[in-house]
């Protein structure tokens, strides 16, 4: 009996142990979308606004250390402008 109930808080606890805050969060320097991690390593990223991620992950991104890169969209205008610029 004792070994069911260690199995059942196991269980329990293991969603909210699962979904660990990230340490940096990938915002766009240009557009502003944040950059979702996957759930999969297979999956691709996604870009969303930051109403979405909190609303996907119940948590404000200004809550994280926030890091800035180019989403895809931002990155291919960059280049394009290096380019002819």
């Amino acid at each position: 009996m004792a070994g069911e109930t260690m199995f059942a808080q196991i269980i329990h606890a293991a969603p909210s142990t699962s979904r660990r805050k990230p340490s940096l969060l990938p915002v766009c320097c240009m557009c502003g979308l944040v950059r979702d991690e996957p759930a999969h390593s297979h999956d691709h990223e996604r870009w969303v606004t930051r109403r979405g991620y909190q609303k996907t992950h119940g948590a404000m991104p200004a809550d994280y250390l926030l890091t800035h890169t180019y989403c895809p969209k931002c990155f291919t205008q960059f280049m394009d402008r290096m380019r002819t610029g």
